[in-house]
């Protein structure tokens, strides 16, 4: 149960880590997409701005006299939200196709002051419109003529272009778009902030930019509004502009978070019962070894007294009055029993028995009771003898061994005794003890008490024996264990 629980956990825990790395690649490969898109766009913008400079200077002639028509005839076909300026080099408004222009000064503009100090192209950070108070960057192009500083040219466009964009590209909620000049100053972006940015000390510029021309990364809190968002970044080919992509981040880890924490929901009570269930089956497996532990020790008492019982009776025997042989009898039985009970107390075996151990322990202790010389060999299978078998077995060996010790051998005749013990058929084992000795007289002893006393323990035993002779006494018999 504790392993089903360890890999439950384990499975569910593999899933959610699954999850997270799949959430996290669907919202990186979102943003990168809308990247790319943003960079070809960015892309041309800039050429289409190039263009227009270059053909306006064209069409203005070298001695800067071109008129409206000539230079309307250049801006046909222009997005709307391009705006065209020509500006003399006193900031004064030659051409424009916003109305009213003429009316305001550029001259603090840096997209004409960098250009009068003798810079050939611009591009500007987001401003806002002095005419029509929208965000615009702006792309400008110095004019020279015969040499010397003549004007300059400037193509703007409103940041309603990144709005358009934005659009098509169905990103979520929270999601931006942008373009950034690559000294870090945000030239547009969608949503439109509430004024300049700068971004050169921010990890796209400081890390990343400068490891890779395009990339993407998680932000944890943006610099405009503080939202989390996985960014993927382009630099735009030929030119000095960053495009940006920027994927919300926040709603699409509440909604994972959500789809867990139902799984939850569903499973926690599936996950208590399994606790629960494996806490109670091991209250119950403690409280069962609690009782095995007590009924063992109940058991090695009664199996120990009993042992100790049996030496008592034998001692008492001992003091009887009676001929020595009956003494003999009576102490190689008890011996038997007494040995029989204090080899299952010592071995902690109450249900069964292996024949392998119990058969010597009985046998050598009657042996030893009798006060015999003789060899007893041993041939036995691994048999299990049941708890309810095992005292008459221990009887009938007790009776066989006895009798051979007393009748088989004569004066100055070594004596040796084998006892094998083998698996049969239908659970049934095969028990043989033989000797070396005389053998058993024509006709047997059939009526003696030992003899009444093997075949009441056989039949108890659901057995079947036979007496012969072959170089001594042999019996054998098939008996059913346990």
């Amino acid at each position: 149960m504790l392993i089903f629980l360890a890999l439950f956990v384990s499975i569910f825990a593999y899933f959610i880590a699954a999850g997270v790395r799949q959430t996290q690649q669907s919202l990186e490969d979102r943003s990168r997409a809308a990247a790319q898109v943003v960079a070809t766009n960015a892309y041309w913008i800039s050429e289409v701005a190039n263009q227009t400079l270059r053909r306006v200077d064209t069409a203005l002639g070298p001695q800067m006299l071109g008129n409206s028509e000539s230079i309307q005839a250049v801006l046909d076909g222009l997005p709307s939200v391009v705006e065209v300026y020509v500006i003399d080099p006193e900031a004064n408004t030659i051409y424009a196709t916003v109305p009213g222009a003429s009316a305001i000064s550029v001259a603090d503009r840096e997209y004409f002051t960098s250009l009068r100090d003798g810079a050939d192209f611009y591009t500007s950070p987001m401003i806002v419109s002095r005419l029509t108070g929208d965000h615009i960057f702006v792309f400008s192009k110095r004019v020279e003529r015969n040499g010397a500083f003549a004007g300059a040219i400037m193509v703007s466009y409103s940041d309603q272009l990144l709005a358009d964009l934005a659009g098509t590209l169905d990103l979520d909620a929270g999601s931006t778009i942008g373009l950034v000049r690559d000294d870090g100053q945000l030239m547009a972006r969608f949503p439109a902030p509430d004024g300049a940015v700068d971004l050169s000390a921010m990890p796209l510029f400081t890390e990343y930019l400068p490891a890779s021309a395009q990339g993407t990364y998680t932000s944890a809190s943006s610099p405009v509004d503080g939202i989390a968002r996985v960014v993927s970044y382009s630099q735009v080919e030929g030119t000095s502009i960053v495009a940006l992509a920027s994927v919300a981040s926040t709603a699409v880890w509440n909604s994972f978070r959500a789809a867990v924490l139902t799984v939850l929901v569903i499973v926690s009570p599936i996950v208590v019962g399994l606790a629960l269930g494996c806490w109670w089956i091991v209250v119950l497996l403690r409280r069962d070894s609690r009782q095995a532990a007590d009924m063992t020790m109940l058991f090695q008492e009664i199996h120990h007294r009993i042992k100790n019982n049996m030496q008592s009776i034998q001692a008492l025997v001992g003091m009887q009055d009676i001929p020595d042989a009956a003494k003999r009898d009576l102490r190689s039985r008890f011996s038997a029993m007494a040995a029989m009970h204090e080899h299952i107390y010592k071995h902690d075996r109450y249900v069964s028995v292996d024949a392998k151990d119990l058969i010597p322990a009985i046998v050598d202790e009657v042996v030893v009771a009798y006060g015999s010389d003789a060899e007893v060999s041993y041939v036995l299978a691994s048999v299990q003898i049941g708890r309810d078998e095992a005292t008459p077995l221990a009887l009938l060996l007790s009776e066989l061994v006895t009798n051979c010790l007393k009748y088989a051998f004569g004066a100055g005749v070594k004596g040796h005794i084998s006892i094998s013990l083998s698996p049969a058929a239908d659970g049934m084992a095969t028990l043989i003890v033989r000797d070396n000795g005389v053998g058993l007289p024509e006709g047997g002893r059939t009526g003696s008490m030992g003899m009444r006393l093997v075949k009441g323990v056989v039949s108890q035993l659901e057995g079947e024996h036979v007496f012969r002779n072959d170089g001594g006494a042999v019996f054998e018999a098939k008996l059913r264990l346990s």
